[in-house]
Formats: C-alpha cells, structure tokens, sequence
C-alpha cells in the first residue's frame, strides 16, 4: 500500500510502485483526494489517477488504484498482520520533487526542463 497525493505522479513515484510489486506482486495506491486544499496540491483525483494509470501501463492489473481521504496519519493496532517498512530508492530518485516538478525546474523523470513557468 502506498499513501500519497502524487501531485503529480512521478518517476520517484514509479521507482516505488515497481520496487512493491517486485517484493509482493502487486501495489494498492491510496490516492489522497487533496484537490485545492493548498497551491500544492492543483490537481484532482481523476487527472492524477490517469496519469498514474498511463506512466504505470506496463504493470497491467497488478497496480490498483483507491481514492482516499486526505489522511494524515496512520495508526495499527498489535498483530495487524501487515508490515510498514519505508523503500529507500537511490540518490536520484529520492531528489526527484513534484514541487520542483509544478514550479517548472523539472520533468517528471527528474532531468532539468532548463526553462520557469512565467
């Protein structure tokens, strides 16, 4: 299960749903339905599940997507029986920013766009 708003969805983002499937076979993405709650989050549930959808086509019906509350906090119970491990993916990847990517400094695969929005 990945928790996130995904504003927008992006190759960080992939990076992770790949590494889940890779351990488990599938990935549950609970998209935060975040839209307008700040300029951070432009975007609504329906266009950042298509993007979603389109950049993970490959992943075909391993990859379910969920629309969620905007959650803030995640509590379990003893014996749950799930874990909760956080996927540290490479330098790179990690540095990829959706704001950098919203403010025009990059693309969604992390190279540098060379331009700012006016």
């Amino acid at each position: 299960l990945l928790i996130g708003r995904y504003q927008p969805f992006h190759a960080g983002h992939k990076a992770l749903v790949a590494e889940a499937i890779s351990r488990v076979g599938q990935c549950c993405i609970a998209l935060r339905d975040v839209e307008g709650t700040s300029k951070e989050n432009p975007y609504n549930y329906k266009k950042v599940k298509a993007e979603i959808l389109a950049a993970c086509i490959e992943f075909g019906d391993k990859v379910k997507i969920m629309e969620f509350p905007n959650i803030t906090d995640v509590f379990y119970g003893r014996g749950v029986g799930y874990n909760i491990e956080q996927l540290v993916l490479d330098k790179g990847l990690q540095e990829i920013s959706a704001t950098k990517i919203r403010a025009g400094e990059i693309g969604p695969d992390g190279k540098p766009l060379g331009h700012r929005p006016e």
